[in-house]
């Protein structure tokens, strides 16, 4: 969901979601909890002065989000509209985190930028505090020219309200309008697709499928349908308003939010509800897509929308705007008419014809007339498959790490000179690619492949690597061509083939060899030729049979050629792939490999070992840190390569849940502790890593002490005991011999040693870095008034210390092993007085049940 403006060209991979909130509520909000608590805390305000703020973020939009190994890429033209992106802070103020907005929503990814605002990736912690499998949200984040005006928040905040109450699954889903301070943003839907716009610049030379454009009209004129059905006019419709999902549905995005809609609406609402401000005079609008009305700044009708729609209908079909962008009131001055879709049947071509009348009146009157005349004669695509020019190359899963980036102050338009700079080489690397993988020489051919050598030399300079290499490609291409033309006697191609090829290279030597050879190939042609004139009338039979085994071999040579070449582009996107970057997109790879051995079955035998060693390699790296990635990788590997005994051979081994490089972040959070899976049991104790010192190798140590609850569910299963009380609490009135079966159990539930702590490894985890105590921690206290002690508390209740430890003094003494093998009560219990309880407080432990005696365990790392 981005709002990029007419020519954005924002890389988006949005989520899909099939959930749509009744009525006005938020599908989103949850009781807060822990992490979000937590969240809060981290985005308390900083000491800084507000006026440093002011100077380091200027902007109010722009977003530092947290930062992911891949970072999603973006690309905006520039005559993209101008947003502001940075947050001031007030004189005064302290600043706060630029990532986090009311304390719920932590900005992850920019996703895209347009005129009305940025667009982020955001994970919501009220989502994750309720366990949602999808935390993830997109926030746009409104830009000042919206906020400067004062009508505008309270009338984008009434048409979000009216865009909540559209269920349709051809509109993506509003949840929210809010403020935080300064920032204006509303949340919405994330989905997995790509947008319309990207997909018409693919197919800007011919248009898209036939049978994809008419379940994307039929899409988009059902959202039309409902939505004014509801009097919610868009008044900004346009193909960057539009995404078609990975499931191939359509979904119209910022529905009523680009225009304040006034006259349409007879709802039964109060008159102070009747929204006023019009958005329109914000630039919101994009012109291409204005109908002529809009740009006279007349009332909102559902014809300026059928407008946009009858563009977006021949933008589909031919991959350029009706009227070549042209503005409607020019269009219309210079009497434009859009050019006939040949393809299209006499009603379709009429409904669009309709559509695109600069007129209202002679506009078609209603988006249901439009799709009736439309598909007339024709049956509904939906529930048809997406066809695979959608499908994304995608690995599935990513872990990421969220740690704060230092903050790069970087001017806006620098930022935007450098997309600018990326767009541009990416279409160059497409172009290159293209002139590459068809090498056929026509002028056009040759004139495209200058003007792009040229331009990649003003945007990057002569001395770049890259540049070099793919000059050094068409270099050996135009040599290759020029050998061909020589020996086939195309000689005046050869000549002004060796002329165009002296623009990429700096060394002639091999071209003035093939002068030499074109030179010496002319002086045999005009022996030949006179040789022939004076023997034409004896030869011509021969020279006819000479002429036919030429062109023979020039097909045959042809086709060589084309087959190598085919070849060699196939056999270059498999090493490509296997070059182990990041991971291996299977399907692509085996579209190459099948290329490959349909092209030739011979050549390609002599190149599947090494093919197969690579894959082999880029599995076995990917295990090291993705198993489960590389397990799924393997198994397509050998459906392309079937009884493979290499592949087979490759063992992965499962990554350690409780890694050493969790050591000493205990108390940091989610995502600081571990816990292993057990077979055939779920309650599992949660673990923090300790760090290694001196003859103290790391371990993990349980964060709680073992609870009813955990103890429990080992007794059901062995019936070897049973516990009483609250779930909650810690385990007590339990034998040494009863603890070692449950930490035995533990250890073969989980694959992983379970023990008890020495009493040097409990003391050591935990005093932690500073060996301070919980001043509030369940030891006996009788003074002034205050009592504490005499029961049990819950596990969870204390402070924890700086590696995660809590209640690791009172509540349940726990039992450790002392040098000698005996047991030692550690800690003092909830009936030991409070001056007492300290890291040297041990007694000698026999080993039998008491109600004051816990434990907590030691799992040993890999």
């Amino acid at each position: 969901m981005n709002d990029t403006g007419d020519n954005d060209k924002t890389h988006f991979k949005p989520r899909e979601s099939n959930r749509v909130p009744e009525n006005n509520s938020d599908a989103t909000r949850v009781a807060p909890q822990g992490a979000l608590a937590k969240a809060q805390q981290a985005a308390a305000p900083a000491k800084n002065p507000g006026d440093a703020l002011n100077s380091e973020f200027p902007d109010k939009t722009r977003f530092v989000p947290k930062q992911n190994p891949a970072t999603a890429k973006t690309e905006i033209k520039s005559d993209v509209t101008r947003v502001n992106s940075r947050i001031p802070a007030k004189p005064g103020a302290e600043a706060k985190d630029p990532s986090l907005l009311k304390g719920r929503f932590i900005l992850e990814d920019l996703l895209g930028a347009g005129g009305m605002g940025v667009v982020y990736k955001a994970k919501d912690l009220l989502k994750i505090e309720a366990q949602d499998r999808d935390p993830y949200v997109a926030i746009k984040v409104l830009t000042d020219e919206f906020k400067a005006h004062p009508e505008a928040f309270i009338a984008l905040q009434r048409e979000s309200r009216k865009t909540q109450r559209i269920a349709h699954p051809n509109i993506v889903t509003v949840f929210d309008f809010d403020r935080d301070g300064d920032t204006v943003f509303m949340t919405m839907e994330y989905l997995d697709g790509k947008p319309l716009d990207k997909l018409i610049n693919q197919y800007r030379s011919m248009g898209l499928p036939a049978d994809e454009v008419f379940k994307i009209l039929e899409g988009i004129s059902a959202a039309l349908i409902y939505a004014h059905g509801q009097n919610i006019i868009h008044s900004d419709f346009k193909p960057g308003n539009i995404f078609v999902s990975n499931k191939g549905v359509a979904k119209v995005i910022d529905f009523g939010i680009a225009r304040a809609v006034a006259k349409v609406e007879h709802r039964e609402e109060s008159l102070d509800d009747k929204t006023v401000f019009d958005a329109g005079n914000l630039g919101a609008l994009t012109p291409a897509y204005a109908s002529l009305e809009m740009l006279e700044g007349k009332s909102p009708d559902v014809r300026d929308d059928i407008y946009a729609l009858g563009c977006i209908a021949y933008e589909l079909y031919t991959g350029v705007h009706p009227f070549n962008r042209v503005h409607a009131d020019e269009a219309k001055r210079q009497k434009l008419k859009p050019k006939r879709i040949q393809e299209l049947k006499k009603h379709q071509w009429r409904a669009i014809e309709k559509a695109l009348a600069f007129e209202r009146e002679d506009r078609i009157q209603s988006v249901e007339l439009f799709w009736e005349e439309f598909s007339r004669k024709q049956k509904s695509y939906w529930g048809s498959i997406l066809i695979s020019l959608l499908i994304l190359g995608a690995a599935a899963g990513a872990y990421y790490q969220f740690k704060p980036e230092p903050v790069q102050t970087v001017s806006e338009d620098q930022v935007r000179s450098e997309i600018e700079k990326k767009l541009r080489m990416e279409m160059i690397q497409k172009t290159l690619a293209e002139l590459q993988q068809q090498p056929n020489f026509s002028p056009e051919w040759e004139a495209l492949l200058w003007q792009t050598i040229q331009e990649s030399r003003q945007l990057l300079g002569t001395a770049d690597t890259w540049l070099n290499s793919q000059e050094v490609i068409f270099f050996e291409l135009y040599l290759g061509k020029i050998k061909t033309a020589i020996e086939t006697d195309d000689l005046v191609n050869a000549e002004l083939w060796i002329v165009n090829a002296k623009r990429y290279t700096q060394d002639n030597q091999k071209l003035d060899e093939l002068s030499n050879s074109l030179a010496l190939a002319k002086e045999n042609q005009r022996k030949r030729e006179l040789e022939l004139a004076q023997q034409k009338a004896a030869q011509a039979a021969d020279q006819e049979r000479l002429q036919q085994a030429r062109q023979e071999q020039q097909q045959k040579d042809a086709v060589v050629v084309r087959q190598n070449a085919d070849f060699d582009t196939a056999l270059e996107n498999v090493n490509r792939q296997l070059a182990c970057k990041s991971t291996i997109d299977m399907r692509d790879l085996e579209i190459a490999i099948t290329k490959l051995r349909s092209l030739n079955m011979t050549r390609y035998q002599k190149e599947e070992g090494n093919i197969v060693v690579s894959l082999a390699g880029c599995i076995q790296k990917l295990g090291a840190t993705f198993p489960d990635r590389a397990e799924v990788i393997k198994r397509q590997a050998l459906r392309l390569f079937p009884a493979n005994g290499l592949l087979e051979k490759i063992v992965i081994a499962a990554r350690d849940p409780c890694s050493s490089t969790l050591a000493g972040l205990g108390s940091r959070g989610m995502g600081s502790t571990c816990r292993d899976k057990l077979t055939g049991a779920t309650k599992a104790p949660a673990l923090v890593v300790v760090p290694a010192k001196g003859s103290i190798k790391s371990f993990a140590i349980g964060k709680f002490e073992i609870s009813v609850d955990e103890m429990n569910e080992f007794c059901r299963q062995t019936s070897q005991c049973s516990l009483t009380g609250d779930a909650s609490s810690p385990a007590t009135n339990i034998s040494a011999a009863n603890i070692t079966a449950y930490l035995k159990w533990l250890t073969d539930k989980s694959g992983h040693q379970y023990r008890l702590p020495t009493l040097a490894e409990w003391q050591y985890a935990a005093k932690a870095t500073s060996a301070t105590t919980d001043p509030n921690r369940n030891c006996k206290l009788n003074s002034r008034g205050i009592q504490k002690g005499n029961a049990l508390n819950k596990i969870t209740l204390g402070q924890q210390n700086s590696w995660g430890l809590v209640n690791y003094l009172g509540n349940a003494r726990e039992l450790v092993m002392d040098p000698g093998g005996r047991y030692l009560a550690v800690g003092g219990s909830y009936d030991t007085e409070m001056a007492e309880c300290s890291f040297n407080n041990q007694i000698t432990h026999a080993g039998s049940a008491d109600q004051f005696t816990g434990f907590r365990v030691i799992r040993t790392l890999q």
